[in-house]
């Protein structure tokens, strides 16, 4: 007789399992949604989508994903009484902001007939189009003198425009340069031959205070360096080039002189941290260099974030990489040297800091270089470190080096 009422029991449990479709809506549950567009790349929870609602949804803090333009599908997981439904919600993601013109020649001077490719003169990123579009608007004759007002046109996917004036003078280049033209070259050339190195001491007379440090950054282009006159010199820190990897896809490498650089920086008292050089334009590419990195540190003991140096600003349209890539990156690498301890700042000069880097989590060191030492920074965004000049004079280096001023607090 049980074993008769144990078979009813589970052909009962079989079959209304069958019946029942967890996408099924019950008709006392309530779940409005709002007609949500969003931002592409934007961060936006589940709990962004919901109107109203009287069931608990057990995933409301799960993240909406804005990485694909168009039409995206979320799935809401809700419990009503003893049973766990799903919902099934559309929404859009957008691209409405523009490409970034990051640089450009403003002014063409050209000899008649000469062809020219405007475009090659550009650098531009988009925050979404790893492929966006450059072309001139305006009308121009290269075999007419003249001057002629044309435009950069620079155009993503969804059709998000940057314009961007400049003007093109077409000349005769029989014609003979003026006198006045001829002198203010020669000025030129000799501004740049009385130009000199900035003293370590004068970074140090304008800059040092009790919340600031004045040191260095070295590569293998300072050859072999002697620590003991630095210190002496008053460097309290030196930021070694650890790694380089020089283009897309070339496998990542020692900085010749990283291993003795960091021991003699090290026994002469100085602060110590890396920077790794890097063109990487893939997550796995990204992640393996992460790795090496950690390999090689083995744990040693920094005073600073390691630095991710990406410095490919001439490939960028090579490379197809977007602002969301850029910063995506620096997270992969973080994600790996962070299981070791290890934290990360974005070295970056003050142009493409401002203009190519999207970034609100990472400490900055900033290259910016001023006309004189006792000059500020113009750069708006925090930073801890200010690489202040490249061609730094200091004993104990044979040769120019860089200067950075590194804030405490």
């Amino acid at each position: 007789m049980k074993k008769n009422i144990m078979v009813v029991i589970t052909i009962l449990l079989l079959t209304g399992c069958s019946l029942y479709d967890e996408y099924k809506m019950p008709k006392k549950v309530k779940i409005e949604t709002n007609n949500k567009t969003y931002e592409v790349y934007s961060e936006h929870k589940i709990k962004d989508l919901i109107k109203k609602k009287n069931v608990e949804i057990t995933n409301i803090d799960d993240l909406v994903n804005t990485k694909k333009l168009g039409k995206n599908t979320v799935t809401i997981e809700y419990k009503y009484k003893l049973w766990k439904h799903k919902l099934d919600v559309t929404y859009n993601v957008v691209d409405t902001l523009p490409p970034t013109l990051i640089t450009s020649q403003l002014d063409y001077i050209n000899n008649i007939n000469d062809e020219i490719d405007f475009c090659s003169n550009t650098k531009f990123i988009d925050n979404y189009d790893r492929k966006p579009k450059c072309s001139i608007e305006g009308d121009y004759d290269l075999s007419k003198e003249g001057t002629y007002d044309l435009k950069y046109v620079i155009k993503d996917s969804s059709d998000n425009t940057t314009l961007q004036e400049f003007n093109l003078t077409i000349i005769d280049p029989d014609e003979e340069i003026s006198d006045d033209t001829e002198d203010e070259f020669f000025e030129e050339q000799q501004e740049d031959v009385e130009k000199t190195g900035v003293l370590f001491s004068d970074v140090v007379k304008h800059h040092k205070t009790d919340n600031a440090m004045i040191g260095i950054d070295v590569s293998r282009w300072q050859g072999d360096i002697d620590y003991s006159k630095v210190k002496k010199a008053g460097a309290e820190f030196v930021i070694m080039r650890m790694a380089v990897s020089n283009g897309k896809d070339d496998e990542i490498g020692l900085d010749s002189y990283y291993k003795k650089n960091i021991i003699k920086a090290k026994k002469a008292g100085l602060k110590v941290g890396v920077y790794v050089y890097t063109a990487a334009s893939s997550e796995k590419e990204v992640i393996n260099q992460a790795k090496f990195v950690r390999k090689e540190l083995n744990k040693t003991k920094l005073d600073f974030p390691i630095a991710y140096d990406f410095e490919s600003w001439d490939e960028i349209q090579k490379l197809k990489l977007n602002k969301y890539d850029l910063i995506n990156y620096v997270d992969k690498f973080y994600e790996e040297v962070n299981k070791d301890g290890y934290d990360v700042m974005i070295y970056g000069s003050k142009l493409y800091l401002e203009k190519a880097w999207d970034n609100k989590d990472y400490p900055v060191w900033l290259a910016h270089y001023v006309p004189k030492p006792s000059d500020k920074t113009t750069y708006e965004g925090n930073h801890i470190l200010w690489q202040i000049c490249s061609d730094g004079i200091i004993d104990g280096i044979n040769g120019y080096v860089d200067i950075d001023i590194y804030y405490k607090k």
